[in-house]
């Protein structure tokens, strides 16, 4: 007899086979897609020009500045418009019926209407018009060329705050991304000195020296945690200044490496006087100020305008009226309460204070540049002090032998210690260069 396969070996059912060869390649496809997404996550690499870049294109500060520029744009291209003739075209279709003429409205394009043609019939009239104008402002003192300039100028300090933006994100994105690689190689060097340990014993030591043995091993135990929590930490403040999300996975790549960089005061406080962006926004500001007092200056002098018309009119087609007319016009400004008075005070008291805060920022940049060189200075004596101290101890096996454990795992939790310190002085000198270069407004190369 032959033996039956049984259910499990063999789909028999059509219908069946069918369903499970969907369930699998569901099956398949789901499985292709976690892996592809895994591997898309796990290659994520960061360098330090990736991350500013980044950081530059999702900063939110700096999409709203980067609008400010293009408001101001537009706002120059308005102003400079004013300086053009301005030409209008107006076609009207009126029913009337009016005893006397009748003038329509501005936004009518200032039609008149004539009074009733034939004033023994009640029929209401059609009354048809086209007309073409040209005006042009020819004078008006200062007027013009302020509102001009005063644009320019606004322009200009638009693109003065994305500068000073911009300087400050990228910044604060190296900043991070050195401070992040820092703590990922303070942590791989903790994990070293850990795993050296992890194969030691320490069975003929004393009490004393056990409880001592003990001791040193927790400080390096605790000072790998207090690591892991500051990378951490770091992590999100590196996502956070690029403006990615906060649960992305990445890696970063780069070298903790310091190319010394001599720095000189007098010239750092000259270039930051120039290439600061705060400092060329004051400036502007000052600019923007005088130019508004001239405009309210302006308000005093006479307007000098002219102007054409050119009119065709009738009842009906073809319009047999004809009209036109060129008018030179003068506008001068007599009395408004003393009004224009406050106005120009008013404008000549906000340049007064754009001369203070001037003065101010200009204190307090001086201030910070100081600040930073001596920041700059103190940070590369440090990391010339660790260098050698690196330096002297980089031939570690020697300090290894003929030694008990307990003074094994003092020596290598002391190395450590030193290894630490190394590298926190290379991130700071690193970080104090960024600094320096951020409150002068260009590289001290």
């Amino acid at each position: 007899m032959k033996k039956k396969n049984s259910p499990k070996s063999e789909v028999r059912s059509p219908k069946l086979r069918i369903v499970f060869i969907l369930l699998m390649t569901l099956n398949i496809g789901h499985w292709t897609l976690d892996c592809l997404y895994s591997q898309q996550l796990t290659e994520r690499t960061l360098t330090l020009e990736e991350s500013v870049s980044l950081a530059v294109s999702n900063s939110q500060q700096l999409l709203s500045a980067a609008q400010d520029i293009q408001i101001a744009k537009q706002r120059l291209k308005e102003a400079r418009a004013i300086m053009y003739p301005q030409l209008e075209f107006n076609a009207n279709y009126s029913r009337f019926e009016a005893e006397s003429p009748l003038f329509l409205s501005p936004i009518m394009g200032n039609t008149i209407l004539p009074q009733k043609i034939n004033e023994n019939t009640d029929e209401i009239e059609n009354y048809y018009t086209t007309k073409i104008s040209l005006s042009q402002v020819l004078w008006s003192g200062t007027k013009l060329s302020s509102t001009k300039k005063f644009a320019e100028t606004e322009f200009k300090t638009a693109e003065s705050d994305y500068g000073a933006i911009k300087n400050k994100t990228v910044a604060t994105a190296a900043k991070n991304f050195y401070k992040l690689l820092a703590m990922q190689k303070k942590l791989a060097l903790c994990n070293a000195s850990l795993e050296k340990l992890s194969g030691k014993k320490n069975d003929n030591a004393n009490s004393k020296n056990r409880f001592l043995t003990d001791r040193n091993l927790e400080k390096i135990k605790s000072c790998g945690e207090k690591i892991k929590k500051d990378l951490e930490i770091a992590r999100i403040d590196f996502l956070g200044s690029i403006g990615i999300e906060l649960n992305t996975i990445f890696a970063i790549k780069g070298e903790l490496e310091y190319k010394k960089v001599p720095a000189d005061l007098n010239k750092c406080l000259a270039w930051a006087m120039e290439y600061r962006p705060e400092l060329k926004k004051t400036q502007l500001q000052e600019q923007m100020d005088a130019l508004a007092v001239n405009l309210s200056l302006s308000g005093r002098y006479p307007t000098v305008a002219l102007g054409g018309n050119y009119q065709l009119e009738d009842t009906q087609w073809p319009f047999e009226k004809k009209s036109w007319n060129a008018t030179v016009n003068l506008t001068l400004p007599i009395f408004d309460g003393f009004g224009q008075f406050a106005r120009i005070k008013q404008k000549k008291y906000q340049y007064r204070k754009a001369q203070i805060n001037r003065a101010n920022i200009s204190d307090t940049i001086k201030a910070e540049v100081q600040k930073s060189f001596i920041e700059y200075e103190y940070a590369i004596e440090k990391y010339e002090k660790k260098t050698k101290e690196a330096e002297m101890f980089a031939d570690t096996p020697e300090l290894y032998k003929n030694i008990s454990f307990p003074e094994y795992v003092e020596i290598t939790g002391a190395v450590m210690q030193m290894q630490l310190e190394y590298i926190d002085a290379v991130r700071d000198v690193i970080i104090s260069k960024i600094d320096l270069e951020t409150v002068v407004g260009r590289s001290v190369e």
